[in-house]
This record gives structure tokens, sequence and C-alpha cells, in this order.
């Protein structure tokens, strides 16, 4: 049985390992040139993490992440409000993880440069995945790793109706050898009492951080239209909005502003979407940000790809349909996923309308989801 993945970021790659670590025939078609790009870094707890320990068990990669054993909340004059330990949580860089699982798949399953355009039908059923340089890839089964936009789900399903996250965040990784240092193993996190405005900071090596800010767009913000960003001073205004917004906060987040480079830093606008009916349509199944996206106050997105590829390959493998098989793993994922859906909201709410400090959501509320 071949299998063809749309798709070659986490999920994909996840998907494919598994896949031809059983010995089906697999095709991973990503639309851009297979190196590590995209992203800068996130959270992983204890679920996602056992995964990419099963997945290269019988190699002799190392794995990539580096540990986070405390989460540190404070205000923003620097005081430490609460301080809570963290069991098998780790960070990790996308472009690190996206290399590593490259190393377990060989390199013939690969396929790059195909941006996926239809599918080809036969007999009113699905033969081939068509992209857009021409190349055609037949299969017997289609997944759709294909991300938040996937077109996969679009022609499946239609338009799905994104629900606004109502809270934006700029993302940024910086070189600061001194405050990485002094912060390693620990996710801090900065928090405006009343209004919806924090600032993180996780180390991702010895000498480099990711950084983040989340910010109510009502407080302040700029254009994002596509003629904006690619304004010459699109990212000086970037800069002036971190620096406007976060002017009281101590002096490790200026800090931080100063060592970083805007041009390398993004605006992200947080949305997600309500369970979806069904995760397939005949031979084709969707995983990760194409079959469900939760906001991030979970940090739980690429963990939830991950587990959606392992009990995905699992059902393929217990069950000799695969219409079967695609039921089994929507009925193992959906009550998780719609979980995750509403706690992200939740969460969310409460970032916007903090009555205290106390109440911020921590990385703590989530740990057992």
């Amino acid at each position: 049985m071949k299998v063809v993945i749309i798709g070659g970021g986490i999920a994909g790659l996840c998907m494919g390992i598994y896949l031809h670590q059983h010995h089906f025939e697999v095709s991973v078609n990503e639309r851009q040139i297979f190196t590590a790009v995209g992203g800068h870094a996130f959270l992983m707890h204890h679920d996602g993490i056992a995964v990419l320990n099963e997945l290269a068990a019988n190699s002799s990669y190392v794995l990539p992440g580096r540990p986070v054993y405390t989460f540190t909340l404070k205000d923003p004059a620097g005081n430490i409000i609460t301080e809570k330990p963290l069991e098998d949580w780790q960070c990790f860089k996308r472009t690190d993880l996206l290399a590593c699982l490259h190393q377990l798949l060989p390199t013939s399953t690969l396929n790059n440069n195909r941006v996926f355009s239809h599918f080809i039908y036969e007999n009113h059923k699905i033969v081939a995945a068509a992209f857009l340089n021409g190349e055609v890839e037949y299969g017997d089964l289609f997944i759709g790793a294909d991300g938040a936009n996937s077109i996969v789900r679009r022609q499946l399903f239609g338009e799905v109706d994104f629900e606004s996250g109502k809270v934006k965040e700029v993302v940024g990784i910086v070189q600061h050898a001194e405050l990485a240092g002094s912060l390693q193993g620990k996710f801090t996190k900065f928090q405006q009492k009343n209004i919806g405005l924090s600032f993180g900071l996780i180390p991702t090596t010895g000498t480099e951080m990711v950084w983040f800010m989340q910010y109510d767009p009502l407080l302040d913000d700029i254009n994002e239209s596509v003629n904006a960003r690619s304004s010459e001073n699109y990212h000086e205004q970037l800069r002036e909005l971190c620096q406007n917004l976060l002017k009281d906060f101590p002096a490790e987040v200026q800090s931080v502003l100063e060592h970083n480079d805007f041009k390398t830093s993004y605006i992200w606008n947080t949305r997600d979407f309500d369970l979806l009916p069904d995760f397939h349509h005949q031979n084709v199944v969707l995983i990760g940000d194409a079959a469900h996206v939760a906001l991030p106050f979970t940090s739980a997105g690429t963990t939830n790809a991950m587990l959606d590829a392992k009990i995905l390959s699992g059902c393929l493998m217990d069950y000799a349909e695969p219409e079967t098989a695609f039921k089994a793993y929507y009925q193992a994922r959906a009550e998780s996923i719609k979980a995750h859906v509403s706690l992200g909201r939740e969460l969310r709410d409460a970032f916007l309308n903090p009555s205290s400090l106390g109440n911020i959501p921590l990385i703590s509320s989530v740990l057992k989801q």
C-alpha cells in the first residue's frame, strides 16, 4: 500500500517515519525546498517527547531540545509572582527538529517543490495528487498535513470558519549570551496585571533565546496588510510597536529588544476553528494543523500533530480497511482536540481580562491536557 503525504512539516514527517518503519511505501511531498526552514521555537511536553524518542529509538541521531525545568511569572517591574516546577517539558527550535526528522527518512521518500493543486479521480475515487509544478504522485491513501491553511482540507470539507484569537504575538530569536546563560532551564514570563500584554523568554541554546510578546491589538498595533509588510520601514514599525507596548517592562526585556534583529521577527495572528465533523473523506485523511487548530496558550499544537501521526499510523496497522482505521483515528483524537480548542479560548479570555496576576493563565494549567 502506498501512502502519499501532502505536507513535509513536523506532522507530515512524523507520519512518514512511522509508516516507513512499518514497511509502508511512503511519499512525503513538501511545498518548500527540503531544508529546515520556517518558524522559531516551541515548547513540547512529555507526550510529544515520547513520540520523538520512539521515532528515533533505532537510530544513532541525537534528538534536539533543551529541558525546561521552571516556569517563573513576573510582573512588569520584574518581581516574581509565582514560580512552578515543570516536569518533562523541552524547548525545541523548529529548524532543529525538522533537520532531525529529515534524517530519519530515506531521501527517496522526500519530494520538494511540490505545492498541492488538486486530486485526480478515476471512477469517482482519488488516485493521485497533482502539484503546481506539473508533477503527479499516485497512491492508495492520501494524508493532508499541509497546515492551518490546508488546501487538502478545503477540497474535502470546504472553507472552515476560522475564529479570530483576538490576541496577536510577535515572535523572535535573539543572540544574548549573558541573559541566556542566566535563564537556562527556565521559561520566564512577564505579565501586565490589568490588560492583555505579556512577554516571554525561553533559552534555546547557551547563547540564544526565543522570545514572544502576546498582546491585545486594541492596545496598539501596526498595519499587517500585504503591502505594509513589504514596505521598507515595516520592521522598524514592528520594533516601535514592541518598544511602545513594553516600555514599562524591566531591563532584561529592554535588552532583548535592543539585541533583536526585527527583520527576522514576525507577527502571528492567532486563530482557531471548531472541531471538524470528521478528519477523512474517502481515502484522504487530515492530520496536524490541517485537521485542527487551537490557540497557542495551551502550548500543545506540535505535540497534538505528533500524536496524530502516532495514533493514525497505529490505526492503519490495526485495521485492514482504511475507512475503519480513519474512523478509529477520529474517535481517538476528537475529544482531546475539542477540549484543547475550548481550553485555548478560556485561557485567551483570561489573558485579555485578567482580574489579578494570580489569575493569569499559567503553563501549569495545561500540563495534563
